[in-house]
């Protein structure tokens, strides 16, 4: 009994290996059909990538080597430029995902995240003390209120934010732990940032600008509207939720029972989904067109209804785990 039983095990894993491979193939073959209406080569851009990190990474280290001997006078300004260098850095990262394969963007936010962390240190080791901690600062961050933009002290005679202040604003940027609430941004607020939503719940989120990605974890029972983001949506573990989104990519992760109103340009990638179900952006409000210039994206082109389903193997049928809306359910006033 032992071959024969074998036997099917390892035809059924040689199956599942070949659906594998043809899903892959079928994925490339999308993917060079997009580069061919973009005039984008895959391998020439993740090349150039690869060269322009490692360079700006290797500049950024041997910056934070040579903190400790910056003069006092021009310390701030230096670590201000740091913390710029990492922002520099994870926008780079962001506008090529696209075109790396998984490992090398692992490979490159790890080193980024390295890079991050020795900043951070230098930054809350160097920077002149201040009179109120960093504890005080990172639960004010917390709150849920969008960081103010830094204010000029020659203008206004309040004092600038500090380096590591400018960092946790940057990385805190959005709402969290709020129930029942509409919550707006303020669109200068939101230009090239990235746009955090964390453990909120029957809440509608409004935020009608050009932030630089998204990222909603948590999220239950909520409708978020968006203005076009520059790179990409990262969204996890939500649940009865409405998002109009657009954006170069789409990344959606263990979400169930959600609408997703979409303008992607690049890939859209389900993993871990059931009962999504996607339709075309449809939001509207005066400054969108130009939004839409600044944030890049490319309006005649949107694939919101071509999904790649990472759990899906089945060569012969669509996933189960979204549809399109049929038109008759699909909602247009969102801000009405």
């Amino acid at each position: 009994m032992d071959p024969p039983t074998n036997s099917i095990h390892t035809g059924v894993l040689e199956r599942m290996q070949r659906r594998q491979e043809e899903r892959e193939e079928r994925s490339r073959q999308r993917q060079l059909e997009r580069e061919e209406q973009t005039g984008l080569s895959t391998s020439a851009t993740a090349d150039h990538f690869l060269k322009t990190f490692q360079g700006m990474r290797a500049d950024l280290e041997a910056r934070v080597e040579a903190a400790e001997g910056v003069a006092a006078d021009e310390l701030t300004e230096y670590l201000d430029g740091l913390v710029k260098g990492v922002q520099e850095l994870q926008d780079l990262l962001n506008d090529s995902s696209r075109h790396l394969v998984s490992f090398q963007q692992k490979k490159a936010q790890k080193e980024l995240d390295d890079a991050s962390a020795c900043v951070q240190a230098a930054v809350a080791t160097l920077q002149p003390k201040k009179k109120f901690g960093f504890g005080r600062k990172k639960t004010a961050a917390k709150s849920a209120v969008p960081p103010k933009k830094p204010v000029n002290k020659d203008s206004t005679g309040e004092p600038e934010k500090d380096a590591l202040d400018k960092l946790i604003d940057h990385q805190l940027f959005g709402f969290r732990d709020e129930t029942g609430r509409t919550l707006t941004v303020d669109p200068k607020e939101l230009t090239g940032r990235q746009l955090n939503l964390h453990n909120l719940v029957d809440c509608t989120v409004i935020a009608l600008g050009t932030p630089g990605a998204i990222q909603a974890i948590s999220l239950d029972h909520c409708i978020v509207l968006v203005g076009p983001a520059a790179r990409s949506a990262f969204i996890k573990d939500c649940r009865h939720c409405t998002f109009v989104l657009a954006g170069q990519q789409m990344r959606i992760h263990n979400t169930y029972d959600s609408d997703f109103y979409l303008h992607v340009t690049g890939a859209a990638i389900i993993e871990g989904c059931r009962k999504v179900r996607v339709a075309p952006y449809n939001l509207t409000y005066p400054e969108l067109e130009q939004h839409y210039l600044t944030s890049g994206l490319n309006t005649k082109i949107n694939y919101w209804n071509q999904l790649d389903d990472f759990e899906w193997l089945n060569e012969d049928e669509e996933s189960p785990n979204w549809s399109a809306m049929p038109e008759g359910e699909r909602r247009c006033d969102w801000l009405a």
